[in-house]
């Protein structure tokens, strides 16, 4: 959604509540966007999301930890190499 400064300053209660809420608002200047308002990063109400259809819940439980291998030569051997090149 855009809203120009002016009708911003005017309902800027009502437009904070809305972007509390999880909606993007785009602050536009002369029609030119200038700004986003939206939620805090980090509280998304995945419930919310989910049903909105933008967030696809996880078919699985659990992840499957990775099985790590020992590098084949240090990492300095490896940039000495490089730089020798």
């Amino acid at each position: 959604m855009d809203v120009a400064v002016r009708e911003l300053k005017a309902k800027l209660s009502a437009y904070l509540q809305r972007a509390a809420a999880g909606e993007l608002i785009t602050v536009t200047d002369r029609g030119r966007p200038i700004a986003v308002l939206g939620p805090v990063i980090g509280r998304v109400d995945l419930d919310a999301a989910a049903e909105a259809g933008w967030l696809t819940p996880a078919s699985a439980t659990g992840l499957v930890p990775v099985r790590r291998h020992p590098p084949l030569r240090s990492v300095l051997e490896t940039l000495e190499e490089d730089r020798a090149e």
